[in-house]
């Protein structure tokens, strides 16, 4: 019998080890990729099954199990070459901290954030090609975070709590400290893009979960005010992006801001919150397997440079534009879904900055459709050598779709029906209930 202290341990363990024998295996490619695989497996099989899971304090992140299923999809659409590796083993080294910070107490929680940023630091220090102003703010991001995590550690609680603010902010991107995640999803090699998309938004807001009940309401307010202006500011710098995957990561910086503006203009986290960012995360990090696709063809090329997809590969291009349709947030998807079930909370009052949100979601409905519209259509180039999906990126990008659905049609059938009833005195200060 596995004690409950033992649960983030374990959750760590496993994918470390299994780095560990990829890391053995890497004379064959395929045993490589396989054993990386087994473990993402094996780490959603011990998020299933260990006892924490049935714990009172944690039956409230029921999508802990996406983690290692968004590693899994992300691992298995890769194609078999040596200079993805570094990336395989990467993804599983992040997986297990992931899962450590998400279910160990204080102070183990702030140490292993500690330690995932200065790794994404050193990541970023790696493999970014050349010293570009978008690596430089990146790593000054992480930076901060580090920095801001340490004092977390250092500082009474008042100010530990900010600290820790600034930390979620680089995390779940937020103005003005959002350059390290644009950074991850246009530097970083093979998978690590797609993953990332998923995990990193996904540890900031587990982390703001924990501080959402002390922030009062001047940071509140000021967290609302920079969320606003960084949805406005993400979008506008989507727009003008030639590159796909610049436009995918300010994209989702966008999507971000809009939950960070209202849990600060609610003061709340509903279980709806938790729908949207996996769904954001997840069709995010679709849209990046289906580039990675492409760019395994053709290299990082301009958009411009290659269109007329919908007939020679109809396999792309239909996943492409259901995963844009769910990242512009059409139902029955997740992101539609989890918005309106936050826009329907009791605790939402539309006022005049709603407005603005609903500016920057039809802003999306542009630069999605028009990707969709630069490589599905358009005129065929004669030169170019088409292929369609492999079997396994088209497995890959059918399952996260599948998760996205499911995203889209489990709030009214799991979400309500397992939701406790919140203390009235909860309900009656309009405060924040996280199960």
């Amino acid at each position: 019998m596995i004690k409950a202290w033992m649960t983030p341990w374990l959750l760590v363990a496993l994918p470390f080890l299994g780095a560990g024998l990829s890391l053995l295996l890497r004379a064959s490619l395929q045993r490589m990729k396989t054993s990386a695989l087994l473990t993402t497996i094996a780490s959603l099989l011990a998020v299933v099954g260990t006892p924490w899971a049935l714990d009172d304090t944690l039956a409230g992140v029921p999508f802990l199990c996406l983690l290692p299923l968004t590693a899994f999809l992300s691992l298995l659409g890769q194609p078999l070459h040596r200079d993805n590796t570094p990336a395989w083993v990467m993804t599983l080294v992040l997986l297990g901290l992931g899962l450590g910070i998400l279910s160990a107490p204080a102070p183990a929680h702030d140490i292993m954030l500690l330690i995932l940023l200065a790794l994404l630091c050193s990541l970023l220090y790696r493999f970014q090609s050349g010293a570009s102003a978008e690596t430089w703010r990146g790593l000054s991001s992480y930076g901060l975070g580090l920095v801001s995590t340490v004092l977390a550690l250092m500082l009474p609680t008042p100010a530990a709590t900010v600290a820790l603010l600034i930390t979620c902010g680089t995390l779940l991107p937020l103005l003005p400290i959002h350059s390290g995640f644009v950074a991850t999803l246009t530097g970083l090699p093979g998978n690590l893009p797609a993953f990332l998309a998923l995990l990193l938004p996904t540890v900031g807001f587990h982390t703001l979960l924990l501080l959402l009940p002390n922030l009062t309401v001047t940071i509140l307010h000021t967290v609302a005010l920079l969320a606003l202006a960084g949805a406005v500011y993400a979008s506008l710098r989507a727009l003008i992006q030639s590159r796909p995957l610049s436009r995918l990561a300010y994209a989702a910086v966008a999507f971000f801001d809009m939950l960070w503006w209202y849990i600060a203009d609610t003061g709340t986290a509903p279980m709806q919150a938790t729908v949207y960012l996996s769904a954001v995360g997840l069709a995010t990090s679709g849209l990046l397997l289906a580039w990675f696709a492409i760019r395994a063809r053709y290299g990082d090329i301009d958009t411009r440079a290659i269109g007329g997809l919908a007939y020679p590969m109809p396999r792309f291009s239909t996943l492409l534009a259901l995963l844009a349709l769910a990242a512009l947030g059409m139902p029955p998807f997740g992101v539609f879904s989890g918005f309106l079930g936050m826009l329907l909370m009791p605790t939402f009052t539309p006022s005049g900055p709603f407005a603005v949100i609903m500016i920057v979601w039809l802003t999306a409905s542009w630069y999605y459709t028009e990707l969709v519209q630069q490589l599905v259509f358009g005129r065929q180039r004669a030169a170019m050598r088409y292929e369609d999906l492999r079997q396994t990126e088209f497995a890959s990008l059918v399952l996260l779709l599948v998760l996205l659905l499911a995203l889209g049609m489990a709030p009214s059938h799991f979400f309500d029906s397992n939701a406790p009833t919140p203390p009235s005195s909860v309900a009656a200060q309009g405060g924040t209930w996280i199960r």
